[in-house]
């Protein structure tokens, strides 16, 4: 999280990213990212990516990922974060620079209009959870694949939302879930992306991937509940402009969920897909 270094043109397509540009919304997305670090850290591991190689995260959030990569490309190595949200870079780009060595750049922009991104092209071309927001993924794809340099690689991690559920079954959580999949789907989220991931690569031009993993977590009903929580409030105007619920009806869901965080259910979380693959040198 730090100063915002712009690098190409910025077109604000925020009206478009169905979960909202917040406070409270950011603090899920760091909640959120350090549930997947393991598997993040082995995705990282498995492409090889080693000290000095240059990095470009797209859809960089509040950055936790960008702070993996940083460590494995040490301090002779970059890293590029991008986002659509430059508020949000700035504070990432602050943040992560107070962490460790000053490896980081940030630059505001939507992936679907730059065609370039200063510093390319990157021996690790990373996106996490960007591709679910995408109406045109193969293209998105493709345009990562190309800033990728020869002897790089793309690795894209992203979700498979339809194995999610309660263990054992309960009420409130199966009706959150099955809200918040009605909702991705009406903002046109394609919920099995992460699972489409290996036939979106050869549509895309970029070919069979040299891998294709898949992680979960099962967890405890209160960081779950409290997840649910989080993102039933990012998903609330949307839900409420498509009339999948109203006030009410969510005001009761969420105290539902609240006491649900006290029961000895657990939660199957997606699916998260990693799948790569190297540029001939």
């Amino acid at each position: 999280m730090n100063e915002a270094v712009d690098a190409g043109p910025y077109v604000n397509r925020q009206d478009d990213y169905a979960l909202g540009f917040t406070a409270r919304e950011y603090q899920r997305m760091v909640v959120q990212s350090r549930v997947w670090e393991p598997s993040t850290r082995l995705a990282l591991d498995r492409v090889g990516l080693t000290a000095g190689a240059r990095a470009l995260d797209v859809g960089c959030g509040p950055g936790e990922a960008m702070r993996l990569i940083a460590e494995r490309v040490a301090a002779t190595g970059s890293v590029i974060g991008m986002d659509l949200d430059a508020d949000l870079g700035a504070v990432t780009l602050e943040a992560l620079r107070r962490s460790g060595p000053d490896v980081y750049r940030f630059v505001a922009g939507d992936i679907s209009q730059m065609q370039s991104v200063s510093g390319g092209p990157f021996d690790l071309v990373f996106a996490r959870l960007l591709l679910f927001h995408m109406h045109q993924p193969a293209q998105i794809l493709q345009r990562l694949w190309e800033w990728v340099k020869p002897g790089g690689v793309l690795l894209v991690m992203d979700y498979d939302t339809t194995g999610i559920r309660s263990l054992p079954q309960h009420p409130a959580i199966e009706r959150s879930l099955r809200l918040i999949t009605d909702a991705f789907r009406r903002a046109g989220r394609d919920i099995e992306i992460g699972s489409r991931m290996p036939c979106l690569f050869d549509e895309a031009g970029v070919g069979t991937p040299d891998g294709c993993d898949v992680t979960s977590v099962i967890l405890p009903a209160a960081p779950s509940t409290s997840m649910l929580r989080e993102l039933l409030s990012s998903l609330r105007p949307l839900v409420l402009r498509s009339r999948l619920a109203d006030v009410h009806a969510l005001e009761n869901l969420d105290r539902e969920l609240q006491l649900a965080s006290t029961t000895p259910a657990f939660l199957r979380w997606p699916d998260m897909v990693s799948t790569w693959k190297h540029k001939p040198a």
